[in-house]
This record gives structure tokens, C-alpha cells and sequence, in this order.
């Protein structure tokens, strides 16, 4: 009988009793949280619907370990639709505990394994890219737009490295323009998601942005079981000034204006982009 004479390294193990700890933590979050959740959706799909699933996502962050620093502030009134870069599945955990919205995403990730039950507790909206859907996908979108609810669009259409923002994709403003006969303005609000430091190490110290962000061709589930056994990170969040699209505006010269607003928060260590401008402070959670 041999034996391995390969000693188990107490970091490895270490991060392995991490991974396994905050895989507990979101499974006891959500047991306690998505029940009740389902009870209320029997009842209403109004702004208080969004209130246990801002708390299970703050659960997640949590435990996951991702620390947020916020400049700016998020509009409150309902009937924003948020736009802005997307660096990592991640994101979505991150986002759903600061907003009460909802997430327009494509509607094949309605066949990851749990999702449709999570999207539809969280409200998800599950859109389809095909052109021949266009048009009634512009028309659920248009509807979702309402007082009582907010909408999250990440506007280059995929997650990037999140060390420039990608360009957005204009066929995407189609579906919230509206028609210049309705009479009917879009708020929108630009936001820019920045890594700061990953597992405890700035990036600009030569943390591993790639702990965090899922872009090219990485493997879904190795990313996840990867950052997992890390301790987390940090995010910048900036919420630029809220802007007011009037009806049949150009989508293409909109996709430019919103994608120059949310670059500039990448811009540097400062208050970036009209969200310093106008004065906002810089929040950690």
C-alpha cells in the first residue's frame, strides 16, 4: 500500500472551508427567504414584491464577500431603467441588493438549472435576441417600464473584463424608446461597475481581475467554484445623473451618449463622470 507523500497545503484547505461556508450560508438564506417571497408574489407584484429579493441578494453578497463602494445615488421613484456595463455573473447579486428591479436578461438563461425559479421571484424579465421577435419583445419591455417597477439593462449585451466597457449594442434602446406617439418620456440612469480589488488585493497592487469578472471563453462553473474559495472583493459602483429620453430619440446616437456616460466612470481613482459632479459621496457596504 502506497502513500501519498504529497502534504495537503492549509491554504487549499482553508479556502476549500471557505467555499464550503458560503455555499451554507446562501442555501440557508434562501430557504428562509424564498418561501415567503412566493406567498407575496400570490398577492402582489407591486414595489413591496421587490423587497425580500433585495434582502436575499444582500444575503448572497454577504456571504460571497463582495464589498461595495457606492458613488451617487440610485433613483427611488420607479420607472428607471438602469444602464450600464456588465463585468460578471456576480454583478447580478451585487445590483439586486442595492435596486428594487427588475433584470432584462436573455431568455436562454431561463434553461440554467434553477433559474426559472429564481427569475421568477426575482422577477426576472427573459427577453428573446431573435429578430423575428423584435417586435413583441419591444412591446413587453415597453410594459414593464411602469411606475411601480424598475428595469436593469446591461447594455453591451455580454460581461467584458470590466477594464474598458465594450460597446453597447443600440438594437437594445429599441426596446424602451417607445413610439414618438405616445407621448411618453424614458428616465434613464447610466451606473459603472469598476473592480477594485479582488480576494483582498487591488488591482492596481496586481490583484486577479479575472477572480471576479467572466468574460472570452472561461467556464462558467470553474469561475464560480473559483471565486468562491477566494474571500471576495471589492466593486465600485457609480450612479451617474438620471436623464430624461424623450420619445423617438435615435437609438444609435442614445447607445453612444449612455456608452461615453458609463465609460467615464472607469476614468481614475476620483468621483467619476457626472455622479462626482454633482457633488455625490462615496458609500462602503
Amino acid at each position: 500500500m502506497s502513500v501519498d507523500p504529497t502534504p495537503i497545503m492549509p491554504n487549499a484547505t482553508f479556502a476549500s472551508l471557505r467555499a464550503g461556508g458560503k455555499i451554507a450560508a446562501m442555501v440557508l438564506a434562501s430557504v428562509l427567504l424564498m418561501p415567503p417571497q412566493w406567498m407575496l408574489m400570490r398577492v402582489t407584484r407591486g414595489r413591496v414584491a421587490f423587497v425580500l429579493p433585495r434582502l436575499w441578494f444582500g444575503c448572497l453578497r454577504w456571504a460571497l464577500g463582495i464589498r461595495v463602494e457606492r458613488v451617487g445615488t440610485p433613483r427611488d421613484g420607479g420607472g428607471t431603467l438602469f444602464v450600464g456595463n456588465h463585468v460578471s455573473h456576480f454583478d447580478i447579486v451585487l445590483l439586486g441588493s442595492l435596486l428594487r428591479a427588475r433584470f432584462i436578461a436573455k431568455d436562454d438563461m431561463e434553461r440554467w438549472p434553477g433559474m426559472r425559479v429564481i427569475g421568477e421571484l426575482a422577477q426576472t424579465l427573459f427577453i428573446s435576441r431573435r429578430r423575428r421577435d423584435a417586435a413583441s419583445v419591444a412591446a413587453t419591455v415597453a410594459a414593464q417600464l411602469r411606475p411601480d417597477h424598475d428595469l436593469v439593462l446591461f447594455a453591451e449585451g455580454t460581461t467584458s473584463s470590466g477594464e474598458q466597457v465594450a460597446p453597447f449594442k443600440s438594437s437594445l434602446f429599441s426596446l424602451f424608446l417607445g413610439q414618438p406617439d405616445t407621448g411618453q418620456a424614458t428616465t434613464l440612469q447610466p451606473f459603472t461597475l469598476d473592480i477594485r480589488s479582488v480576494d483582498g488585493r487591488a488591482l492596481k497592487a496586481g490583484g486577479d481581475r479575472d477572480g471576479y469578472a467572466f468574460h472570452g471563453a472561461m467556464a462558467a462553473g470553474a469561475h464560480v467554484k473559483h471565486f468562491l474559495r477566494l474571500s471576495g472583493a471589492c466593486v465600485r459602483v457609480v450612479f451617474h445623473s438620471p436623464i430624461t429620453i424623450p420619445p423617438g430619440t435615435d437609438r444609435k446616437t442614445l447607445a453612444a451618449q449612455v456608452h461615453a456616460i458609463v465609460a467615464s466612470g472607469l476614468a481614475g481613482d476620483g468621483l467619476a463622470g457626472d455622479a462626482g459632479r454633482s457633488g455625490a459621496t462615496d458609500q462602503r457596504t
